[in-house]
């Protein structure tokens, strides 16, 4: 057999060159070198290739191993980080019109989520879509249909489930599988009357939710590959794309026939806008008396809520249970207030101890844009036209400068201050350019209001009845991203009842 010389080692030859002199170059000098670690022509590059698997959290430790910098630049991948509020507040507010979704975001995830899908799309055409999705969410009408149906999967669904997990003393309960099957229920009843009944005592398949997650993962795959390579494998429609036409197709059939069951009640003159009204209701009744949208309109719409309504509320409630689990003291304070207070709206410290699980463990780790000009920080930094800018809001949660010596300690006080006449406590909201969990400025999180609603319930709801508990001693989750904070291999839990 004829052995062929590895020409291409010839190319990379440069690279290594380089990187060895300024190894030996900062050896000599004794210089310490920049963090992360840069080299000529080819910046961070291997840094970022060696840890992209575990990218949130490695960008959130450079931070905190340079405590100076709020803001650095991964040199050599034009793209900037920062966890300084005031670049914060300029992004999405300042100069909120140059900053929109990056180019290379739209091409990876538009055969999914669509190009006129209000997560992807920017400007006039974004504000008339924000403005005509966004009219029905703070309606009371609304938020008592979110009520209503929240109650209804808790005591038929998420009570007897945990009830029998209980009952079985030794077994273990996958919480973050039980909050994406109870999260699908919740979003696809929301937003379209209908039940998907994920949440059963004989955990059936779960087919769209596999699909979604599915279209999701092969999208996003896209988004952190060479858009070539991609571009390349989608012309010759290699397994992976093909696989993502094919779930994109089921997801998009599923969503046509709940969109064409809405337009049958509107042909029928099925009465509007109560209680009784689920989201996509209400936004096809506007569409059809004003702007005669298509159905592909409405499929696209429904695609991108689910996004927003179901993967962030699992990740929010995971992350909050585990920490909760394992801080006993605050466990006490929240099971005292529930026993105290029966309405959610007045649970103070609950509120407080949601706001703080998701300052450590934020539903959105990382938000992304692109410049659209020349632009200039308050801290100095210079960005130039199409660099990629990113808030990292997982690492600003963690910054001491911005919580202090303790932010890693899991404490809702901090949110909170005591009356001296009542000794009630009191919510001190934060400022949400330094908490932008639910961004900020004209791109604020439409649901933030149904989000806190839901998260409540369930938190209380669970904690007044049972006590979750790490199966495992000393559990410590693995940190794992994709678009949402998740944990790696679930969050495997005993469920003991509260007496």
């Amino acid at each position: 057999m004829d052995i062929q010389f590895p020409y291409s080692i010839i190319f990379l030859l440069p690279t290594f060159l380089l990187v060895v002199l300024s190894f030996i170059y900062s050896k000599k000098t004794g210089k310490s070198r920049p963090f992360p670690k840069s080299y000529p022509l080819i910046g961070s590059s291997l840094q970022f290739i060696k840890n992209r698997h575990n990218i949130i959290i490695w960008i959130s430790e450079i931070f905190q191993k340079s405590s100076s910098n709020s803001t650095i630049t991964l040199q050599g991948l034009n793209v900037i980080f920062t966890i300084n509020p005031s670049n914060v507040q300029h992004i999405l507010k300042t100069r909120f019109n140059i900053y929109g979704k990056e180019s290379s975001l739209k091409e990876a995830l538009s055969d999914f989520f669509g190009y006129n899908g209000l997560f992807l799309i920017d400007g006039k055409e974004w504000k008339c879509q924000r403005q005509f999705l966004g009219h029905d969410f703070n309606l009371k009408g609304f938020q008592n249909f979110v009520q209503s149906v929240t109650e209804k999967e808790m005591s038929n669904r998420l009570l007897p489930f945990l009830k029998s997990a209980a009952a079985m003393n030794k077994s273990t309960l996958d919480l973050q599988e039980t909050f994406r099957r109870l999260t699908y229920d919740l979003v696809c009843q929301i937003g379209f009357s209908y039940d998907l009944q994920y949440l059963l005592p004989s955990l059936p398949p779960t087919p769209f939710a596999d699909a979604y997650e599915t279209a999701l993962k092969i999208s996003m795959g896209r988004y952190t590959t060479l858009p070539f390579i991609w571009k390349v494998k989608k012309k010759f429609n290699t397994k992976s794309q093909k696989r993502l036409k094919h779930v994109v197709d089921e997801i998009q059939e599923f969503m046509g026939k709940r969109i064409k069951e809405k337009k049958e009640k509107l042909v029928n003159n099925r009465k509007w806008i109560d209680d009784h009204d689920d989201l996509f209701d209400r936004i096809m009744k506007r569409g059809q008396d004003k702007l005669q949208l298509g159905e592909a309109y409405y499929v696209d719409a429904a695609i991108n809520f689910i996004l927003a309504g179901q993967d962030t509320l699992c990740s929010a409630l995971t992350w909050f249970f585990w920490l909760v689990s394992t801080n006993p003291s605050v466990e006490i304070e929240i099971v005292k207030e529930i026993k105290e207070k029966d309405d959610w709206r007045e649970m103070v410290y609950t509120h407080a101890s949601i706001c703080e699980s998701m300052r450590l463990y934020p539903p959105v780790p990382v938000e992304g844009k692109q410049a659209a000009e020349d632009d200039v920080w308050p801290d100095g930094t210079k960005v130039k036209k199409g660099m990629r800018v990113c808030f990292h809001i997982l690492a600003m949660g963690r910054s001491e400068e911005l919580w202090g010596s303790n932010w890693a300690d899991f404490r809702p006080e901090r949110w909170l201050d005591k009356s001296v006449e009542t000794g009630e406590w009191r919510f001190i909201a934060r400022d949400p350019f330094t908490y932008p969990v639910f961004l900020a400025g004209p791109r604020t999180c439409l649901g933030k209001q149904v989000a806190f609603i839901q998260m409540k319930m369930v938190a209380s709801t669970i904690l007044k009845h049972f006590r979750v508990i790490p199966s495992m001693e000393d559990f410590v989750p693995s940190y794992h991203s994709s678009v949402t904070s998740k944990m790696k291999n679930g969050f495997p839990v005993k469920i003991l009842e509260r007496f």
